[in-house]
């Protein structure tokens, strides 16, 4: 989603043009995109980070609480470290310059619709290190964690699926999955990369 029509139609046709994605919608200002999301409930959207009136970012906000099976995939011309953290902060799944290549985008729109983060550790520890100027990070022998827990969250923090993490612990995708929610309830967040971002503040990976 973006407010100039030809950005729009250029993405759109490079994206219908790419095994494995269809495109279900475009819109041009917050309140489309918000109404064709909970209409359509696309896994990904794509947003861009500043539009006429409101934000990618609020409409990460307004997406988690009302359509929270859609990943937005922020894309934008500002790469500036607080875009970055406001981004996360959201709930965005991932975060892309516009001068990405259309196989880079391609890529990362299908790693988000498998449930992957598209943050790389370095980023995610300047927001660590942002979080930490104001907040205690505790250490993790007071955290309360088990090790099979933090195993979780520094697979986690790798980049793993659900999937992966069931495979190399040898569990259901089940057990992962509810492992996962009781992790983002004592981390008091709401989704994994929030959950990653919160873990390395605290000291556990």
């Amino acid at each position: 989603m973006d407010d100039h029509p030809v950005v729009r139609a250029g993405v759109s046709s490079m994206l219908q043009a790419a095994h494995g994605i269809e495109v279900v919608a475009q819109a041009g200002n917050g309140a489309e995109a918000i109404r064709q999301a909970e209409l359509l409930k696309p896994d990904v959207m794509l947003l861009d980070i500043r539009l006429p009136g409101t934000s990618g970012m609020d409409i990460c906000h307004t997406l988690r609480r009302r359509v929270p099976g859609t990943r937005v995939l922020l894309l934008t011309s500002f790469e500036e470290e607080e875009y970055l953290y406001k981004s996360v902060e959201a709930g965005a799944y991932g975060y892309l310059a516009k001068t990405s290549s259309q196989e880079e985008i391609v890529e990362a729109i299908t790693r988000v619709a498998g449930g992957q983060q598209l943050l790389t550790r370095q980023a995610v520890e300047q927001m660590v290190a942002r979080f930490s100027q104001t907040t205690h990070v505790a250490g993790s022998s007071e955290s309360g964690f088990d090790q099979e827990e933090i195993e979780i969250l520094k697979l986690m923090a790798e980049g793993a699926t659900n999937i992966e993490i069931a495979l190399q612990a040898h569990w259901s995708e089940v057990s992962v999955k509810r492992k996962l929610q009781a992790i983002f309830d004592r981390l008091g967040v709401f989704d994994r990369t929030s959950a990653v971002v919160e873990a390395m503040r605290r000291g556990l990976v």
